[in-house]
């Protein structure tokens, strides 16, 4: 609907002094649901701009030596690479390159703790509750990036990965031939396509819908190659990524870089395929999926090769309180049982700090919070070695 609705300050304190709030609330999210929801407008001039800002990035733009926590201050591994505290600074540049194409699938998911933007759209109630953070955030005004933000902070938007920390990533690591077992939102895909060392990616992701969406992405990166650059490709498998049969990529890829899914914090569909569909607990998600797919794609990796894995702890609600459970130690205790494995740290990777999304590390739970730090996620680095 064009206009779309608008309230001025004059028009919200009007609201608040003459009507009851939960009349308000109720109203407000029978009016907004004959709207669309707000997505942010990314126009093909902004997708092509950021496109090649992304190109333009050079990973000394953003690697930072400096000190940066997670929320979980006891893992077993090392938090630091070369010897030294190393992270990704946050930077927006180059997130249109896949947001163009995916925010709209993006925004269709929902948290295991509160629906996404699409089912909160699509009931009163949870409009009702969303209606909630004008009173509760104390806006004085509601447009289009009002309702985002709101969304953003009271119900749940699946994350982004930053395509220009892939591409820098790639380019760290100069890496040529990629794998990526959980290719989530194609932002690792972007990031490849921008890479000046990048030259054979491919992508594993058992979500189908995800795959017509990865086709117009690759189609647009390779339009839209540079003179100068070196030709690039990629090969999607729709598939989960245990199943996979990978052994015509046996010591292949130079590079496996992924963000798995933080077991069940996101439900990408219900899919059989799916990994929280198939293990109902996070011991069997870890052993039976994590752990499994690890040893899968270990084989595919050259000696000298590295692989990359972007995943966190996550947290689980009960009697009251949030109790952490582990994915990351597992996960590493795991691969240093290969006897041609060699742990070599851990890249930070620095995420806002949200008051919201409980079940993964955020910078703001549980009193935690450190202002004059930088918070991060992180990059768990392991090296084939040659098996000698």
């Amino acid at each position: 609907m064009n206009p779309y609705l608008r309230i001025r300050e004059d028009e919200w304190s009007h609201i608040l002094e003459t009507f009851d709030k939960d009349d308000v609330k109720e109203t407000l999210a029978e009016v907004l649901m004959a709207y669309p929801i707000p997505y942010p407008t990314i126009t093909e001039n902004t997708l092509y701009k950021e496109y090649m800002k992304l190109k333009g990035i050079k990973y000394p733009n953003l690697l930072v030596e400096d000190t940066w926590y997670t929320k979980m201050d006891t893992y077993t591994y090392d938090l630091t690479y070369g010897d030294k505290q190393i992270y990704f600074r946050r930077n927006n540049v180059g997130n249109a390159s896949s947001n163009y194409f995916q925010l709209k699938n993006r925004w269709s998911v929902s948290g295991t703790v509160s629906p996404g933007p699409e089912r909160t759209w699509n009931s009163k109630d949870f409009m009702t509750t969303l209606m909630g953070a004008m009173y509760s955030m104390k806006f004085t005004h509601m447009d289009e990036k009002i309702l985002r933000t709101m969304i953003g902070i009271r119900k749940y938007i699946c994350s982004q990965f930053k395509p220009n920390v892939a591409k820098c990533i790639y380019d760290y690591f100069k890496s040529e031939n990629v794998l990526d077992f959980s290719m989530g939102w194609g932002d690792r895909l972007a990031g490849f396509y921008a890479s000046h060392t990048g030259r054979e990616y491919v992508g594993i992701d058992p979500r189908t819908i995800n795959h017509e969406i990865y086709k117009l992405q690759k189609d647009y990166y390779e339009t839209n190659t540079g003179f100068f650059e070196d030709g690039k490709t990629s090969r999607f498998i729709c598939d989960a990524a245990e199943d996979v049969n990978l052994t015509q990529y046996s010591k292949y890829f130079d590079t496996i870089f992924t963000s798995p899914p933080y077991f069940d914090v996101e439900r990408y569909s219900e899919e059989s395929t799916q990994s929280w569909v198939r293990h109902k607990n996070l011991k069997d998600w870890n052993e039976k999926f994590l752990h499994v797919t690890l040893e899968n794609v270990w084989n595919t990796l050259k000696p000298n090769g590295h692989l990359l894995v972007n995943i966190s702890d996550i947290y689980q609600r009960a009697t009251g309180k949030d109790i952490p459970l582990g994915i990351c130690d597992p996960m590493n205790d795991f691969l240093s049982k290969f006897s041609d494995s060699e742990y070599k740290g851990c890249i930070g990777m620095e995420l806002a700090k949200r008051p919201n999304c409980r079940g993964i590390q955020t910078g703001t739970e549980h009193g935690q919070e450190r202002l004059d730090e930088v918070f991060c996620e992180p990059i768990w680095i392991w090296r084939k070695t040659d098996g000698i």
